[in-house]
């Protein structure tokens, strides 16, 4: 089975026990517990788990599943908001170019492309999984993989099951994961000469059901084939027979967008799951405390009489006999239990609201239900300001660790697919068409133009108002003072962040040949003005002096 030699085998197992210390001993993992127990009970999966045990649901500590709902609404939001599977969220473009007839096709050809592998592939499942990893435990991780079938394939994972390390720059560099297969799977997967011994010898005893722990580790290093990652795999206790496979990607495919990081080294994120914890538990001890009040309300401690006959029947209309001989026998009541239920509903309201604003809740309301509103992104911006101001630093985070690599490891795959076939029989069957050779060398970039994103920029278009309304209302006192103001660039400005097309605007050579042959027609009309008037005058001065004449 021997892949590669067992001291490279064990280095591999060295490092992936050394990031999932780092996980649990930094005490990531029991705060991923906590939030899993509070926030997610059917999500997070942790090394006391075994392979048969994660399909139960812990619902001990929660009562009242408002933040549940919250997490959902926030993934569904940001789903809608940033990535939504209805409308176009994102497009490649290239600067200098916007005049290039074969540039715009080739870049149009290639924005359906990618659509069209994000709509046909499981990239909104994951995206959305992720987005409630990413509200609870602050941190989402998946994988994109090549598939025959769909062009790609993501596998999600969810928090306590993998582990993370980053580089020098704070950046998700290496990943590690340890998880269960049966015998049968790792059969399939890895092929019956590369299984161990024990693994040969439950398949051959037909014992194909049977769990082993697997080891996958994925890094920046050589992986034997040239490629300059390496994805290794190893049967977790049982490293004498090597690695189960040794493969390797031409990018980093893994992606774990953190909500926030606090410091460079900080390896996974905080966020909205951590911040409302405190405020999550008051809840589920509120929502308790008035159970046990309504409870006592309607079904109170009592104390029995010694003079009771009988039992005591507390059902409604049931008898309790009892003698009667003494003061106060009988049953009753053991203390006053007072009805303070306004007071729980009210802490109750006020820990709902906290809960709401750590979410977003409003926010992400109003992206869920804006194709049913018809609301613009401007509109948006003008009812949600201040919240998408507070939300900017995370949505560019989500941009830089979750969407710019999503884009770049599918353009990646679909160009290693098709740019071998170019130039030869076989290019019809390329993904891409070849680009126009102008680009050579010409970066591409990608730009949003989400629901989410427009709002955003909306902000700046008010902010450019306000700045020329009152610019304007100065101007009437000091008109020279719009001479500070290149009227061209705010024009293009405003066009680009309410997200129109570029093409709308001309650009600056051919604005200044219109603004030209404008002055020229100008200029001749008033020659032609200036003419015509001097022709009157001629023939005002000769008709006055023939007069004049006559009168003579």
């Amino acid at each position: 089975m021997a892949v590669n030699s067992m001291t490279s085998v064990t280095e591999a197992d060295r490092r992936l026990s050394s990031m999932k210390s780092q996980y649990q001993e930094s005490g990531w993992q029991s705060s991923h517990q906590m939030i899993r127990d509070y926030i997610v009970p059917t999500r997070g999966r942790f090394d006391e788990e075994d392979a048969n045990d994660g399909d139960m649901i812990n619902h001990q500590k929660v009562l009242d599943g408002y933040a549940t709902i919250a997490n959902d609404i926030l993934a569904s939001g940001l789903l809608s908001g940033m990535t939504s599977p209805n409308r176009p969220w994102s497009k490649y473009e290239i600067d200098g170019f916007s005049d290039d007839q074969d540039v715009s096709e080739w870049l149009d050809d290639l924005n359906m492309k990618v659509r069209s592998v994000f709509n046909v592939s499981n990239v909104y499942e994951t995206l959305h999984g992720v987005y409630k990893e990413i509200g609870s435990f602050s941190t989402g991780c998946f994988i994109v993989l090549e598939d025959m079938d769909e062009i790609i394939r993501c596998h999600s994972f969810t928090a306590g099951e993998y582990y993370l390390g980053t580089d020098k720059r704070g950046r998700v560099s290496s990943f590690g994961r340890e998880y269960w297969m049966t015998v049968e799977q790792l059969v399939e997967e890895f092929g019956l000469e590369s299984v161990s011994k024990s693994v040969r010898a439950d398949w051959e005893n037909n014992q194909k059901g049977k769990y082993y722990k697997v080891r996958h580790l994925i890094e920046k290093g050589d992986s034997g084939n040239g490629m300059p990652f390496r994805s290794l795999y190893w049967q977790a206790g049982d490293m004498s027979e090597g690695f189960l496979a040794r493969r390797g990607f031409r990018r980093f495919n893994v992606i774990a967008p953190r909500w926030e990081t606090s410091y460079t080294h900080q390896v996974y994120g905080k966020g909205c799951g951590w911040n409302s914890l405190g405020d999550i538990k008051q809840l589920q001890k509120t929502v308790d405390d008035k159970l046990k009040l309504q409870e006592k309300l309607h079904n109170p401690p009592t104390v029995a009489d010694a003079d009771i006959e009988g039992f005591i029947n507390l059902v409604p209309g049931g008898v309790t006999k009892s003698s009667f001989n003494t003061p106060d026998a009988g049953v009753r009541a053991a203390y006053t239990v007072p009805d303070a239920l306004n007071s729980f509903i009210e802490m109750e309201t006020h820990l709902k609201n906290n809960i709401d604003k750590f979410f977003f809740v409003n926010l992400f309301l109003m992206l869920i239900n804006i194709d049913k509103t018809n609301m613009t992104a401007t509109e948006i911006a003008e009812r949600q300001q201040e919240k998408i101001m507070m939300m900017g630093p995370i949505l560019h985070r989500l941009k830089e660790e979750l969407l710019d690599p999503l884009h770049d490891i599918v353009f990646g795959i679909l160009w290693d697919n098709s740019a071998p076939l170019w130039g030869t029989e076989r290019e019809m069957f390329a993904i891409l068409r070849p680009p126009p050779p102008q680009l050579s060398g010409v970066n591409l970039r990608v730009k949003y133009i989400s629901i989410l994103a427009q709002a955003q920029e909306a902000l700046g278009v008010q902010q450019i108002q306000r700045v020329m309304e009152s610019v304007t209302a100065i101007s009437q006192f000091r008109p020279d003072i719009l001479d500070n103001f290149d009227f061209d660039e705010i024009a293009r400005q405003v066009n680009e962040k309410e997200g129109a097309e570029a093409k709308l605007m001309l650009n600056r050579d051919e604005v200044e040949s219109l603004r030209e042959q404008r002055q020229q027609v100008q200029a001749a009309q008033q020659m032609a003005a200036i003419g015509k008037d001097g022709s009157t005058a001629l023939r005002n001065v000769a008709k006055a002096q023939a007069d004049s004449e006559k009168v003579k």
